[in-house]
C-alpha cells in the first residue's frame, strides 16, 4: 500500500517550507546494477534451493515426528500503569487523527492525519509488530474505550455486549473484506490522502468496531473482525516478544519466527486472509512496475489516459487488486493438492498448516517494499507533531525541521530488498519443513511434500525481487 503514501511523500518534499527536491518512489535517484538483474534472481532462487537441501539432510536422520512445544525463553508482567500510559496515548492519539483531519487544514501536506496514518502508523507499526512484538492487543484504541465505557458504566450493568453467536463458519471472513476494502481504500479510493476523508474512514470504523463489540462481545469480535487485530497477530507470530492476558497482561520472550510453528490448521478463512496480506502488497508494488504502466497504456491510449479517465483507470486497479490475491491463492491451493497428493495427507489440513509459512515472505517485502518511504516520508511526523492541525503551531520547536532525503539512496534500498527477500524466503522455507516434519511419519515423506512449495517459494523470490527492483535499479542494466 504504497502508492499513495510515496506520492504524498513525493509532494511533501516538492514544498519550498520543507526542502526543494521532489522524489520518485520516495528517492532521489535509481542505482546502476554491478550485475544484470537476473543475476540477481538466479543468485536469490539458488539460495532458497541451497536452504532446502540443507533441511533436508538435517532431518534425514530421524524417522520421528518432530512435536509442538512452547519455545519461550524467558516470561514476565507488563506494570498495569504501563498498559494504562500506552492505552490513554492511543485513544488521545486517536482522537487527535480524527479532529485534526475535520477540523484541521485541509492541505493533505499540513495536516498530521494522512502521514499519522499510512505512514507511521501502518508501515511503521508494521515494522514495531513483526520485528519485536505485538503490542497492538495492549493499546487497541477501539478496545480500550469500550473497556473504559464498560469499568465506567459497572455501577449500572454487567457490560455493553448482546453477546450474540458468533457462527463458526464466519470465521475471520469480514476481516478478510475489510483488508481488501483497506487496501482498495489506499491503493485505489480517489481522495484518499485528503485529511478529511481519512478522519470519515477512521469514524466509520470506529463505529462499525464497536457495534461488532456490542453484539458478540470483544473478545469475539477481536479475534475475528477487527481487521488489525487480525493482521497485527499474524505478523507477531514471526516476532520475539508475544502478549498474553490472563487477568494481567504476561509478556514472553522466544526466537524469532517460533511462534509460525504450530500442528494446527489455521481456518480456511484465516488461510484466506493470510494470502490476502501476501497478495496485495504484491499487487501495490506490480503498480509501480513499467509492465503495468504499458498495460494501462494500451487499455487506456493517450499521454494523460489516467486523469483523463480516472474511473476507468479505478477499474483496472480494482480489478488486478482483486486478481492478484485470487492468483496467489489459486497457485498455493494448486502446491497444496500436490502436496496431499504426494504425502496421502488431507488437503484440507495441509493448507491451514503450511499457510503460515508464506507470513515471513510477507514481512520482507512489507519491509522492502516500504522502508524508504518510512524512512523519507516519516521524517515529516517531526514537524507536523508540533502543528498538527495546521494552524502554524509550533508546539515542541520541529515545525522548522528539515528533512533528510539522504537518510537512504537507491543502492541500500536495493541491498536491502535482496536481504530482505531472500531472508524471508529462507526462514518461509525453513517454518514449512519444520511443519512438514512435525505433520509427516519420516523425513523423507516430509522432504517430498516440500517439492512443490519449493517451486513456488523460489518463483516467488525471483517475481518478488523483480517487483522491487523496476521503481529502484535503472532499466539498461549491463
Amino acid at each position: 500500500m504504497k502508492q499513495a503514501a510515496t506520492a504524498f511523500a513525493a509532494a511533501l518534499i516538492a514544498l519550498p517550507a520543507f526542502v526543494g527536491d521532489a522524489l520518485a518512489h520516495a528517492l532521489a535517484q535509481r542505482y546502476d546494477l554491478p550485475l544484470p538483474l537476473g543475476y540477481f534472481l538466479i543468485a536469490s532462487g539458488a539460495v532458497v534451493v541451497m536452504t532446502f537441501v540443507i533441511l533436508a539432510l538435517f532431518w534425514r536422520g530421524s524417522d520421528k515426528p518432530i512435536e509442538a512445544r512452547d519455545y519461550t525463553i524467558l516470561r514476565g508482567t507488563v506494570p498495569d500503569s504501563v498498559v494504562a500510559s500506552l492505552q490513554i496515548f492511543t485513544v488521545l492519539a486517536l482522537i487527535l487523527l480524527i479532529a485534526a483531519g475535520l477540523f484541521g487544514n485541509p492541505a493533505t501536506f499540513r495536516n498530521i492525519t494522512p502521514v499519522a496514518v499510512w505512514v507511521i502508523w501502518w508501515v511503521g507499526f508494521g515494522f514495531l509488530t513483526a520485528f519485536v512484538g505485538n503490542i497492538w492487543p495492549l493499546i487497541n484504541p477501539w478496545s480500550s474505550v469500550f473497556g473504559f465505557a464498560e469499568t465506567l458504566a459497572r455501577p449500572w450493568t454487567s457490560g455493553f455486549s448482546f453477546r450474540a453467536h458468533y457462527p463458526r463458519w464466519l470465521g475471520v471472513w469480514p476481516s478478510c473484506v475489510l483488508f481488501l476494502l483497506f487496501a482498495w481504500l489506499e491503493l485505489v479510493a480517489l481522495g484518499r490522502d485528503v485529511p478529511r476523508n481519512v478522519a470519515i474512514a477512521i469514524l466509520i470504523y470506529s463505529v462499525f468496531t464497536w457495534t461488532g463489540f456490542v453484539t458478540f462481545g470483544r473478545d469475539i469480535w477481536l479475534k475475528n473482525g477487527e481487521v488489525f487485530a487480525v493482521a497485527f497477530g499474524l505478523f507477531g507470530r514471526f516476532a520475539p516478544l508475544y502478549f498474553t492476558n490472563d487477568g494481567r497482561w504476561r509478556a514472553g520472550l522466544r526466537p524469532f519466527a517460533t511462534g509460525l510453528l504450530t500442528r494446527t490448521p489455521l481456518e480456511p478463512s484465516m488461510t484466506a486472509f493470510s494470502l490476502l496480506i501476501l497478495g496485495t502488497v504484491t499487487v501495490d508494488g506490480f503498480m509501480e512496475t513499467p509492465l503495468w504502466a504499458a498495460i494501462v497504456e494500451r487499455v487506456l491510449p493517450g499521454p494523460e489516459s489516467v486523469d483523463a479517465n480516472p474511473w476507468a483507470y479505478m477499474a483496472m486497479q480494482t480489478a488486478l487488486l482483486i486478481a492478484g490475491p485470487l492468483t496467489l491463492t489459486g497457485l498455493y491451493l494448486v502446491v497444496i493438492a500436490l502436496m496431499a497428493q504426494i504425502s496421502g495427507q488431507k488437503s484440507t489440513n495441509l493448507s491451514g498448516l503450511f499457510v503460515l509459512s508464506f507470513i515471513p515472505i510477507a514481512i520482507a517485502y512489507h519491509l522492502a517494499h516500504y522502508f524508504s518511504l518510512f524512512a523519507i516520508a516519516g521524517q515529516f511526523i517531526i514537524p507536523l507533531a508540533s502543528d498538527p492541525f495546521g494552524y502554524g503551531w509550533d508546539l515542541f520547536g520541529t515545525m522548522l525541521y528539515r528533512i533528510d532525503i539522504g537518510v537512504v539512496d537507491a543502492k541500500s534500498i536495493w541491498y536491502l530488498s535482496v536481504i530482505a527477500i531472500v531472508t524471508g524466503h529462507v526462514v518461509a522455507v525453513w517454518v514449512g519443513h519444520f511443519t512438514a516434519s512435525s505433520v509427516f511419519r519420516d523425513s523423507r515423506a516430509a522432504s517430498r511434500s516440500q517439492y512443490p512449495m519449493l517451486v513456488l517459494m523460489v518463483s516467488y523470490t525471483m517475481l518478488s525481487l523483480w517487483i522491487l527492483a523496476q521503481p529502484i535499479v535503472e532499466p539498461n542494466m549491463k
